[in-house]
This record gives structure tokens, sequence and C-alpha cells, in this order.
């Protein structure tokens, strides 16, 4: 009896009984499972671009593959789960049915849960169209739908949390900027004004141009009465009333010249326009690049806080889910042949390693 169970485990008929076994499961025992699909895109609705603005410059936005890749990761995730448990009761759609899997797999386990669910989805990324298919299999046409319904309700949630929470980051930094500007600007106007008062002036920078065409103004005239003087004194005595008058007149505008010449130039800095109007000029240097500044911020401020606001990024659902008339799950003749070829090759492994056994035993 033994021998004839040796012969019959180490013949090919093995494997034919084991696939009838396996023919007979798949097609009359095993559970049939129907599947849905959906294919998806993500597409942002920002259309412009603002190059005034701070935020090209933080650059927390992803592209529309990115947030696929991330949604896939996300489906396959136990948060995934938790939310179909939570919202539609997932694991009463998988338990009392007849299934190898979950005869190998305890789903009060999270981990053998977990799996149970990753083989019954599946989330595939296109290259070439950039699209995300998800396909879910279920016990029933109405379990598969229901679940894919709820993977896309999550996977726009999910989506808008993304971008929301990217535009967040984005206006806490833009508020950030916005403050460190503000006081930039606050400090720039408060030198000017103590610059002003220190000084007693509102603009040397206008005062030294006012005072430039007085000199200018004064050096013609000084120009014109000595030509008015040399040609009184190709003609009169250098003693006449006319030729003294005129050399006191241009006496005086040289003196005049002379002291509007000190209030522009001096080698004292603290009180000549000169050196005020330099200070001046890099204090208001200062202030104009703090306004500027300070505008960036505030308009990349205004834009981070009314994208935090809307809708930034959706979801596209190119193909809805519908309910399946045709169970695909098992594939009988694809599974029974599976079986089949696993079952050859093994059995050829243990034949060719029985056979080198009974040949070096004598």
């Amino acid at each position: 009896m033994k021998k004839k169970i040796i012969k019959f485990i180490t013949s090919f008929k093995i494997i034919i009984v084991l696939s009838l076994i396996s023919l007979i499961y798949f097609a009359f025992i095993a559970s049939s499972r129907y599947e849905s699909t959906a294919i998806i895109g993500v597409k942002s609705t920002s259309t412009t671009t603002d190059t005034s603005s701070l935020i090209p410059i933080i650059g927390l936005t992803s592209s529309s593959k990115e947030d696929l890749m991330y949604l896939k990761e996300y489906i396959n995730s136990y948060d995934m789960l938790t939310i179909l448990q939570k919202d539609i009761n997932i694991k009463a759609m998988y338990e009392g049915k007849i299934d190898y899997e979950l005869f190998l797999k305890n789903l009060d386990v999270k981990e053998d849960f977990l799996k149970y669910y990753q083989s019954r989805i599946k989330v595939v990324y296109d290259d070439i169209t950039g699209l995300l298919s998800i396909k879910i299999n279920a016990f029933s046409p109405e379990d598969s739908k229901k679940i894919a319904d709820t993977i896309l309700k999550e996977s726009e949630n999910f989506i808008n949390e993304i971008s929301h929470k990217i535009a967040r980051e984005q206006m806490s930094f833009a508020k950030e900027e916005l403050e460190k500007a503000s006081l930039e600007l606050s400090k720039a106007q408060d030198e000017i004004n103590k610059f002003q008062n220190t000084n007693s002036m509102l603009d040397p920078v206008s005062q030294a141009k006012t005072q430039s065409a007085i000199k200018t103004q004064i050096e013609e005239k000084i120009i014109a009465k000595e030509v008015e003087l040399a040609t009184l004194n190709s003609y009169l005595n250098s003693n006449t009333p006319q030729v003294k008058a005129l050399k006191s007149e241009l006496d005086a505008l040289k003196s005049q010249l002379k002291k509007e010449a000190n209030k522009l130039t001096s080698k004292d800095k603290n009180d000549k326009l000169n050196y005020l109007a330099i200070d001046f000029s890099n204090l208001s240097f200062k202030l104009k690049f703090a306004e500027d500044a300070y505008k960036l911020a505030l308009a990349s401020y205004e834009k981070s806080r009314l994208e935090a606001n809307k809708k930034l990024k959706q979801v596209i659902i190119i193909s809805s889910p519908v309910l399946s008339e045709i169970a695909i799950y098992p594939n009988v003749i694809y599974d029974v042949f599976s079986v089949f070829f696993i079952l050859t090759l093994v059995f050829g492994i243990i034949k060719f390693t029985y056979s080198i056994i009974e040949e070096h035993r004598y």
C-alpha cells in the first residue's frame, strides 16, 4: 500500500488530479468577483504665473504626475483602507466569501487586512496619457462600484488637501516675508525722518540743485559784469564813478559766489550740502528698496491668501466606475493552467531530485 502511494505521488497522475481539483474549485466553488474601473487625472485650476510674486521662488508646487503618484500610494495605504472601513464597512464585503486568499489571511489583523485589500485593487499610472487607472474587484458588482466611488471621493479630498497644504505653506512664508518687509520699511522711514529733523532739511538733494542753480546765475552775472568793466576801462579812467561802482558790484557778486560755493561743498561733513545730499540719497534709496520689497511681499501674501481659499487642483474623472454585469474573477482557464504549470514545475524539480538520490543510493 505504501509503495502504491509513493508510486502515485511520484507519477504525473498527481498533477492531473490536483489540476482537476483546482478546476472544480475555480469553476464551481470559488466566489465570483466583479470589477469596477475608474480612470482619473489631476488638473490645476491655476492658469497663470505671477512673475511679480514671491510664490514661484518658493518652489512648492507639484506637477500632475507627482500628484497622481502620491495618490497611487495613498490609495494603496492603510489610511485609505481605514476610511473605506469607516464609510462603507469594506471588511463586511469580504468576510464569508469563498476565496483561497481569504482562507490564508485573518482580516482582524491589520497587516493581513491591508494585504488582502491591496490584492483586490490595481492602481496603474500611464506615462503616455498621464492618467491613473484604478481597478477594484469585489464579490458583487454593487460592492466593487461602491468601493470605487468612495476611493474617487477620497482621492478628490486628498488632492485638495495636498494643494491647500502647499498653499498654506506658501501663505505662511509670504506672511513672514511681509512682516520682515514691513519692519524694514518702518526702519527706513524712521531713518529718513530722523535725518530731516536733525538737519532741519526736507530734501538736501533738491536744495543742493537749487543752490547750484543760484551759483550758476551768480557766475553768469560775474562774467557779464567783467565784460562790462573791460568795456568801460577801454575808454574811461579807472577812478571814474562808473568804473568804481561796477568794481564794487563785481566784488559783491564774487563774495556772494564764494558764500554760495561754501554752502555746497566743504571739507566739513556736518553742515555741507554735498555730504548731506549723499547721505540723503543713500537713505532715499534704502527707503525705495524697502517700499518695493514691501509691495512685492504684500502682492505675494494676497496671492497666496486667495489661493489658500480656492480649489487649486481637481481630480478629473475620465471614466466613471459602473456596475459590472459579468464576473471576471476567477479566470478559470487562466487560473487552472497557472496551477497546472506551477505543479508541473514543482513535480519536475522533485522528480529530478528523487532520481539523483536513487542513483547515488547504490
